[in-house]
């Protein structure tokens, strides 16, 4: 590796060394916590009881001597008397009511019964003479009753004879015989009567209820649909503070490297998830890629590819490539895209050389490399992924996906794409280069990885988190994660040891998932 290939870089770890360990900010210590105050409770005044004069009790009131109902008398049957009534002549007195309004004056031996008695001053005084018990007993009148229930008896007869003739002559016969054999022959069948017609009425509005509540119940269903899917939990979730701002990430088992818009690289230690370096490598970083010995970053401000070694915490290597973006290692070779110059390269990472190369067509963004199908290259402008030979290095075919790819993932089986144009990401089958399905995710998203059964999609522009069913394609959970609103959000994702690792741009953080 030539001079020029470092970059002219002074030798001496201590002088090439760009990253420091990154230590957060000193937050001002809070103020000293007062002891609470007791305030003493106010005395209690005692109420001053006034004490009123007693009330005499009401003199006593005398009863009346001569009053048989006061309480200190005594009252018996016999301080009244009354006189029997004959029944004979209360019921003759009903028959002749008539005559004994003309005769009342005349008087007869009863009339002094009304007349008042005379107050003497006796204890008798206002006693009726002695007669007989008198008998309660009313007698209605004879000829009166006799004549109402004789109406009431020829009513009765009436209504019964009408009951019985009324609508006879009038009403029509609706019993129809029919003959077995033509009852299902829709030709020979009776009309239909008018009781037929009320039934098929009274059924077209019950099939009109039915199919109003089939109705319902879609709309339901529909609204059940479109309802947002759940968040992951929060206890999932931890964000980690880095020292720049961070657009993309890499991930490994043992380290994470991750790469601010301005060139700000940070390393986190994932068993403590704290930054272990931190520091300021480019001007205008796009991606990154952490391998077991070293960090790539691509430079696209700078027309520059970048190697850092993380031991040392120096730029190892510095290589000229015309804007470069995506980037991803293949063999002992890394494959490079190269947005301004449209086409895809080999790059021998000791020297900078290149050593194959193709035209896309269009402007490349991501590039992958799958297992057994070759390697594959997003075109943003032309809404394809593009499969490249890797021994031949040629273009084998061409599959349209969407509007605006930008992130390419490599499955097993599949490949996955986000259209960050279009809110969708879509599954392709690398073998046949056939689109399986295409979900929507939301605003503008940017990278995705497969773990899982699952995969996780960065909607930068909706700042969320996006899972979907890598069998099917239903939306599984949609966590928030914020930086929307500031024009930031999620853009890069990475996988590794059962953790998600996504960076959040414009905000200076990392956000780990843990999926177990």
């Amino acid at each position: 590796m030539n001079d020029e290939a470092h970059g002219d870089q002074p030798e001496g770890v201590g002088a090439q060394s760009v990253l420091r360990p990154f230590e957060p900010p000193e937050q001002p210590p809070l103020p000293p916590i007062e002891p609470s105050k007791v305030v003493p409770e106010p005395p209690v005044v005692a109420e001053e009881v006034v004490e009123e004069p007693p009330v005499p009790p009401p003199p006593p009131v005398d009863a009346l001597e001569d009053d048989p109902w006061s309480p200190e008398g005594e009252f018996s049957e016999s301080d009244v008397e009354t006189e029997s009534v004959d029944a004979d002549e209360v019921a003759d007195s009903h028959e002749v009511a008539d005559d004994a309004d003309a005769d009342s004056d005349d008087g007869d031996d009863d009339a002094g019964e009304d007349e008042p008695v005379p107050d003497d001053g006796s204890e008798t005084a206002g006693a009726l003479p002695d007669a007989a018990p008198v008998d309660q007993t009313i007698t209605l009148p004879r000829k009166p009753f006799l004549v109402g229930l004789g109406v009431l008896l020829g009513a009765i007869a009436l209504l019964a004879v009408l009951w019985q003739t009324g609508g006879d002559d009038d009403a029509p016969d609706t019993t129809v015989a029919q003959d077995p054999t033509l009852v299902d022959d829709p030709v020979d069948s009776p009309p239909p009567t008018q009781g037929d017609d009320a039934a098929v009425d009274v059924s077209a509005e019950q099939l009109a209820e039915a199919q109003a509540e089939i109705a319902s119940l879609e709309f339901e269903v529909d609204s059940l649909q479109e309802r947002p899917p759940p968040a992951l939990d929060g206890s999932m979730l931890r964000r980690i503070v880095v020292g720049a701002d961070a657009k993309f990430v890499s991930a490994l088992p043992e380290s994470v490297a991750v790469v601010g818009a301005f060139g700000g690289l940070s390393l986190i230690d994932p068993e403590t998830n704290r930054v272990v370096a931190n520091g300021n490598i480019a001007d205008a970083a796009t991606r990154v890629m952490r391998t077991s010995s070293s960090v790539w970053l691509t430079n696209y401000s700078d027309n520059q590819l970048l190697r850092v070694d993380p031991a040392t915490n120096t730029v190892a290597a510095t290589f000229a490539f015309p804007g470069p973006d995506g980037i991803e290692k293949d063999g002992d070779t890394i494959v490079v895209a190269s947005f301004d110059g449209e086409f895809v390269a080999r790059v021998d990472p000791g020297s900078g050389e290149i050593l194959q190369q193709v035209d896309v067509g269009g402007t490349p963004t991501e590039v992958i490399s799958h297992p057994e199908h070759g390697l594959w290259a997003a075109v943003f402008d032309t809404g394809e992924i593009v499969e490249i030979d890797r021994d031949s290095f040629e273009i084998l075919r061409r599959v349209t996906v969407g509007r605006g790819p930008v992130g390419i993932y490599a499955a097993a089986t599949t490949l996955w794409v986000a259209n960050h144009d279009e809110g969708t990401i879509v599954r392709v089958n690398p073998e046949t280069g056939v689109v399986a399905f295409t979900v929507e995710v939301g605003a503008g998203p940017t990278e995705l990885v497969v773990k899982s059964g699952s995969a996780w999609v960065t909607v930068t522009d909706d700042g969320s988190l996006v899972q979907v069913d890598a069998r099917n394609g239903e939306l599984i959970s949609r966590t928030p994660l914020g930086g929307a609103s500031a024009g930031g959000g999620p853009t890069g994702i990475s996988f590794a040891d059962n953790t998600l690792w996504i960076a959040m741009q414009g905000e200076q953080s990392v956000v780990r998932v843990d999926l177990d």
